[in-house]
């Protein structure tokens, strides 16, 4: 006849109050270091202290009154939760919505004090927890599961919270079935000690779970920092010099056309002089904005000087390089906000030739270009002069 193991409960709650306080600590060192702007890791930390001390309560059981020990742990365990999901919303970016979790709350916790006050039924919370939990669990594990980067870590927390919700379903289903006078004390059943190890050992695998996820997104942001200008979003001069030599090297390995624009916002002094360097910030942000909206996915854009940048596009050829910069220069003069004043843009268009070893070589060309367009009056786009050198491709 198999018998089920007879867990302590209490030891399991101790390990969960441990456990929590260990998460919620390391979150909250992390949150006030270098991934403080990494959003909702201080309430993950809350969170995890708020059911660590549902936790610590719940081993108070006997010691201290009922309110405490059964009715307010019961209340924070839902509250933990219902943060966890606030958390991960915050964290992807999502809308939040304030009025669903707290009306849950007060419902569970009017639940909770028939259940704990009125009737004292052991059988009846544990239906209310399961159901409620069943809910916030699934809830937590579809939010992540709506982030645009989908990685191992969030497939792993978004299983987890998954299965973690399908433990609370089966505890749920099982105490329908479990005679209406159960206790703590005589509840022995498998799906009991399933759960009450579940609780444990979620709490420590959601957290390391989301912790997997800060850590990607703490490699994103410092992959950002070293390759990214962080007022415009382009790349920085050297990050985009590197990815011209590559993809240099490849055009000419496949024979595929490539070009690249260099561009200068023209009278930029000007505008620094006249309207200050404040609003010259803008007049660059503004211009980074339509650049990007123009570009396609595998084009590139580097910040090359103050007001000057470069445009990498690949399998493009002199006469669509040509087009893509007149619509560059035609929507940079476009007005679009009243705080920044006109400003104008002239380009250089330099396309791969078969002479062009070196990146350097067709920077060099492009250069001429801009200088030709400066010369011609501005607010003009230049092909460059390729009668002593073969377009690849074009």
């Amino acid at each position: 006849m198999f018998v089920v193991p007879r867990i302590d409960p209490l030891a399991f709650i101790i390990i969960s109050a441990a456990f929590g306080t260990l998460c919620a600590f390391l979150l909250f060192v992390l949150n006030s270091g270098l991934l403080r702007d990494i959003k909702g890791l201080g309430r993950w930390g809350a969170a995890c202290i708020t059911m660590a001390m549902a936790a610590f309560l719940f081993a108070l059981r006997g010691v201290v009154p009922v309110f405490l020990s059964s009715f307010l742990p019961n209340l924070l365990i839902v509250v933990g939760v219902i943060t966890m999901h606030t958390s991960l919303t915050e964290y992807g970016g999502l809308k939040r919505k304030k009025k669903p979790p707290v009306l849950l709350a007060g419902t569970v916790a009017l639940a909770l004090t028939w259940a704990t006050f009125l009737q004292d039924d052991y059988r009846t919370r544990i239906i209310i927890m399961s159901i409620t939990l069943t809910v916030l669990f699934a809830a937590c594990g579809l939010v992540i599961f709506r982030f645009k980067e989908q990685g191992f870590a969030e497939r792993f927390t978004g299983l987890m919270f998954l299965a973690t919700s399908g433990i609370m379903l089966a505890r749920c289903i099982g105490a329908f079935f479990q005679n209406g006078s159960l206790t703590i004390n005589t509840d022995t059943s498998l799906i009991h000690s399933i759960y009450m190890g579940t609780f444990a050992f979620s709490l420590v695998a959601l957290s390391v779970g989301f912790m997997l996820m800060v850590h990607r997104a703490m490699q994103t942001k410092l992959e950002s920092l070293a390759t990214r200008d962080q007022m415009t979003g382009m790349y920085r001069r050297d990050a985009f010099l590197a990815l011209l030599d590559q993809s240099l090297a490849q055009s000419r390995r496949d024979q595929r056309p490539m070009s690249i624009l260099i561009i200068d916002l023209d009278n930029f002094k000007e505008i620094n002089d006249r309207h200050g360097h404040l609003t010259g910030d803008r007049v660059i942000i503004d211009f980074s904005s339509k650049v990007q909206q123009i570009l396609r996915r595998g084009d590139a854009v580097g910040r090359y000087g103050g007001e000057e940048f470069l445009v990498l596009l690949p399998d493009t050829t002199k006469e669509d390089a040509y087009s893509v910069a007149d619509r560059i220069r035609s929507m940079a003069a476009e007005t679009w906000s009243r705080e920044i004043p006109a400003y104008t843009v002239s380009i250089g268009v330099a396309p791969l030739m078969t002479g062009c070893t070196d990146s350097a070589i067709l920077i060099d060309v492009a250069d001429k270009a801009l200088y030709a367009a400066k010369k011609a009056g501005k607010n003009y786009v230049e092909l460059a002069c390729t009668q002593s050198y073969e377009p690849v491709a074009s």
